[in-house]
Parts: structure tokens; sequence; C-alpha cells
């Protein structure tokens, strides 16, 4: 009773402080990296990118908040003239324009030379050339929106649209059905086209990432080149490293966290202690003298599963140089979309940002911007349909993080802190909260990726810097209850809610031969959701609740002959039998025997 009336009390405060902070999330600063434009040191190199045909370029390092400039021709480099967007509108930078940027830079940069009378194509007669070169940094270098400038003094410009392509403009207008020689990362000479929107057709997005040349000639008498660089970095980086150091912060503040409250519940409950690992409806499992010796195949099938989601939706689109591939494709997973180099979209933060959802991309592509809606309006509901909850327990990255943070206490040998029906009553509360906190900022135009844990990781893991704030002390939040209690994001995540409404509908559903229970309580022991049902239910079939995560733990526990089993489209796949649940905890030797015999 006094354990549930402390957990009464800390989660009231929780709900409290939630609520109060959420609205001054921004202005409760983690981490911040400093990616204002001006945060960033320029200086020149003469190291000339292979991808650079022009004779003006940028560059970034290797390290982040730098942009290097060169230059083959000091002369016109010193009669160039620099264009920067800032939040109110274009400006014409003074000479020396690169020491002197406005506060309110966007982020997005073109220089461009003197015309020059160059032969480049060999035939004996001198073409005008004007060189340029644009470069695209900061908080702002991956907005979906295109970040134009349809200046007269820019007559060629490309430009960064839909995250994964280039759009090119000729005299403020898109450039349809042209054709282009393209100077790719790696100095390959390419022949495109592009096509009814102006979009390169076939770019690459490695040369996207890494820097190109365009070269356009409108009559064979007047070429136009311009070197593009868009700020972003290998994966094997120092930029990608830094990346992860608010994640090191989170970790180790968490870790700080749990050892404050081990040493605060063994003085609380003193020689008690062992009683706070009573399972729920009475038992003391822990004290028994059998210990699990395996695990089962399927459970190893789905952590197999949690490391794939975890490397798809971190890792998978910046190794292959894929990210945004699949951009319409919604999954819903709780990791985030501002990892851009996610090979799938990610819907959460549309669902919490319905308004920008159709206008995703501008208000120059009505057409797009409603096929990129209803195609992820209609995978969403796809997956959300035919799969629900069992994302969260086979896919979701967040859901790998906590069961390491659980395998973590176990190794450590530390009791978890056993939530009671009582306890899992109070923690509703909290889940509710979440709930009306993702949906209502739809309404109040407020921020849920502010408070949202799941940015703290994804973007890091992602290599992509992201300033900490509200989110990264849910984080520490999030990490440290993972460790006391099983999989307790999930316990409360919104997005896990909306996916579970509609279980009626999906391929895979728990089941349960009431006539086979014998009332044990194991299946709800080993439940991470405390879901009671799975035990006191004692007549219909289907036992799976808007909460279930189809995870299997409670059939891995069950023993006896059919009683629990998880189906697909009404076929057993994996099903509790007594002769599995004793081999768990046999010793080797004896299973060999059986296995022999």
């Amino acid at each position: 009773m006094k354990k549930e009336k402390i957990w009464a009390v800390l989660v009231a405060l929780a709900c409290i402080l939630l609520t109060v902070s959420a609205f001054f999330a921004d202005h409760l600063s983690l981490y911040d990296f400093g990616m204002e434009v001006s945060d960033y040191s320029f200086d020149r190199t003469d190291e000339v990118p292979a991808g650079a045909a022009a004779t003006v370029w940028f560059d970034y390092g290797t390290h982040g908040r730098n942009l290097f400039y060169g230059y083959t021709d000091e002369d016109a480099f010193k009669n160039a003239e620099f264009f920067m967007r800032t939040s109110e509108g274009n400006r014409k930078l003074p000479d020396g324009g690169l020491q002197t940027f406005p506060a309110d830079s966007l982020g997005n940069l073109i220089v461009i030379l003197p015309e020059q009378f160059i032969d480049i194509d060999g035939d004996g007669k001198e073409e005008t050339v004007r060189n340029s070169a644009r470069a695209d940094f900061g908080a702002n270098a991956f907005n979906p929106v295109p970040q134009r400038f349809d200046m007269e003094e820019i007559p060629f410009e490309l430009v960064f649209a839909e995250r994964n392509r280039i759009e090119v403009r000729y005299q403020n207008e898109q450039l349809t059905h042209a054709d282009l020689e393209i100077l790719t990362h790696d100095g390959k000479k390419m022949h495109y086209q592009t096509d009814e929107n102006g979009w390169i057709d076939g770019l690459a997005q490695r040369d996207i990432r890494y820097g190109f040349t365009a070269v356009y000639s409108p009559d064979g008498e007047n070429v136009y080149r311009m070197y593009y660089a868009l700020e972003d970095y290998p994966f094997f980086s120092w930029h990608t490293m830094e990346a992860h150091f608010p994640l090191f912060v989170v970790i180790g503040l968490s870790f700080l966290l749990i050892a404050l409250v081990e040493i605060v519940r063994r003085k609380i409950f003193k020689n008690d202690y062992a009683r706070i690992h009573k399972d729920r409806h009475g038992g003391l499992l822990s004290s028994h003298p059998l210990k699990m010796k395996t695990e089962s195949k399927f459970l190893l099938i789905r952590w197999c599963f949690l490391w794939f989601g975890m490397f798809a939706m971190t890792y998978l689109g910046k190794l292959i140089g894929q990210g945004q591939a699949a951009n319409k494709v919604a999954v819903p997973a709780f990791a985030c979309p501002f990892n851009l180099d996610q090979a799938v979209e990610v819907p959460c933060y549309y669902i919490s940002h319905i308004t920008h959802l159709f206008v995703r991309f501008g208000s120059d592509y009505p057409v797009h911007n409603l096929v990129y809606g209803l195609i992820f309006l209609g995978t969403l509901l796809l997956f959300i349909l035919l799969f629900g909850r069992i994302l969260c327990g086979f896919l979701c990255p967040m859901g790998l993080i906590q069961d390491l943070m659980d395998k973590l206490r176990r190794m450590l040998h530390i009791r978890p802190v056993t939530v009671t029906d009582k306890m899992n009553f109070s923690l509703q509360t909290l889940k509710w909260l979440w709930i009306i906190l993702f949906v209502g900022f739809v309404f109040t135009g407020g921020d849920f990726c502010s408070i949202c844990p799941a940015k703290v990781f994804a973007t890091a893991q992602g290599g992509f810097w992201t300033n900490l704030v509200l989110n990264g002390f849910l984080a520490i939040f999030l990490l440290a209850g993972s460790f006391f209690i099983k999989r307790f994001w999930c316990l409360m995540c919104p997005m896990g809610y909306l996916m579970g409404l509609l279980k009626k509908f999906n391929l895979f559903k728990l089941k349960k031969d009431c006539t086979s229970c014998t009332g044990c309580g194991a299946c709800y022991e080993a439940c991470p959701m405390r879901i009671k049902g799975i035990y006191t239910e004692r007549e219909k079939e289907n036992v799976q609740t808007v909460d279930c995560l189809l995870c299997g733990e409670c059939i891995h526990k069950c023993p006896e002959d059919n009683a629990l089993s998880l189906t697909f489209c009404g076929k057993p796949i994996y099903k509790s039998t007594r002769k599995a649940f004793i081999s768990k905890y046999a010793p080797k030797q004896e299973q060999k025997k059986e296995a022999e015999e």
C-alpha cells in the first residue's frame, strides 16, 4: 500500500509537470548545437571537389558548422555577387558578403561570378559562360518546400525539392524537358533530362548529397554552370559522431537517475526490499529454485526483427545513399522523421501536424501534395489495419531500446518495479495525457516534437544534429523508467494506442483456449503491458486488446498446451505447449537426452 501511494503521487506530479512544461518546451534547453547561420565559420579551401565543373564551389568539411568556399579565378571571385535568403526575403549581400551574413539568414546562399568567354566544347569558338555555386546549410537545409530565389540576377538555379530531388529553374521558371550535363560527385560526366516538373530525372541521391555540377546551354552560345552543395556528411565522419553527443548526455544522466532511484528504493523499503519484486497476484517468482535455461525461437526471431527495424529506421538510408527513397510510404513505428535518411516515412509528425500534410512541397506542387498525402494516409491505414501493434512488438526502434534497458537490468541483477493493478491504473492517466497532447497540438498549433523522446534517439543515430529541449529531459525519464519497468514508454505511447484501435481487422491475433487455461497467471506476470484480461478471460477466444503488442511473452511463459496462441489469418504460428515450457527450465544435459530419444 505504501508503495502504491508513492507511485500515485509520482504519477500525479508527472502529469502536472508534463502539462505545464509542454507549453514552454522550446525554452527548456538541454543541449544546443548552435545551428544558426551566424554560428558557422567561413574559410577558403583550395581542394577542388570531384563534382565541381564550375570555377567556384562550396564544401562543408567533416566537422560541421563550417562552410568552405573555393575558386580558380581570383579576379573573377573579387567581382562575384552573393545572394542570401533571409526571413524577410532574398537579399544581395555587400562586397565581402561571406563575412557579413544577415542575422536572419535561412542558410541558402548563391554566389555568381561575372561572365567569362571560354571555349568549353573545343569547337574553336568561345561561349559565354556563367559560373555559380549554391550552398544549402543549417537547420533549413532539408526543408521539403523548395527554397527558391527567383531573382533576375540568378538566371539559372538548382533547388533542393522534396528532400530527394533537384528542381532546375531557368529565368525564374521551371526548366522542363531540357538536356543537362551533370558532373557527379565522383567526377563522372553524365547526361540527364528534366521532367515536366523541372526535376532532374534519375539523379542519384549520392550526387545530391555529396555535390555535383549541372551544365545547361539553351542555345549553344550561352552556358550556365552551377555547383550544388547540400550540407550532408558521410556516416563515418566527425560530424556524425558529434551528433551522438546529446544522446550520450541523455544516457549518462539516465544512469545517474537509475542509481539515485535504486538508492532511494533501498532506503525506503530497507529490510523489506525483497517484497518489491512480488508478482502482481501475490507470488514471489524470483525466489523460485528453477531458472529459465533457454529462450524460444519465436522470441529470437522477434529480436532479429527489432534489430532490423532499428537498422532500417535509423541507418539504412544513410549507408546505402538512398535516404527518403520511399518517403511517401508511412510505417507506423515510433522513430522520428527528423532523421532525414530513413528509407520510409514515419507518420507521427504529420499526425500531430495534420495541417502540414497536404502542403508539404509548397503551393507550386498541388498535385504532388495531394498524391503524397493520399499515399501517406493510405499506407498508414493499411499498416494499422493489417498489422496493428505487432509493429510495436517486432519493428519499433523505441521498443528495442526499452528491451535493451530491461536486459541491462537483468544483467546487473537489479530487481524491477512490479506494476500492480492500482499502479497500472495510475499509469493510464499518464497515457491519456500523452494522447491528448499528441492529438491536441493539431488544434492548438503546438509542436509535439518538442516533447517527443523518440526525436532524441533517431536523429542522433542518423547523424543529424538536433537541439534537445524538453524532449531531452523526458528521454532521460524514459530510459530510467524502461530500466525498472519493462516497456515503460509503450504503456503510454500515443502512436501505439492509435495503432491498436483497429485491432479487429489485424491479420495477427492473440487467441486463448479457455478450456486449457488453468488460471495460473503466468501470462499476466509475463505481459509487459499488464493486460489482466489475458488470464481472467474465461469465455472469449480473442484476448487481444488495444494495448497488446503481440510480442509473444505470454505464450512463452504459458505452461499449458494450446492455452495461448498467436495466429496469422486464423492459423496458429506460435502456441504454448507444456513440453516447450518444461524444456526451458530443464538442464542442458536432459534436453540433449530428450533430443536423442
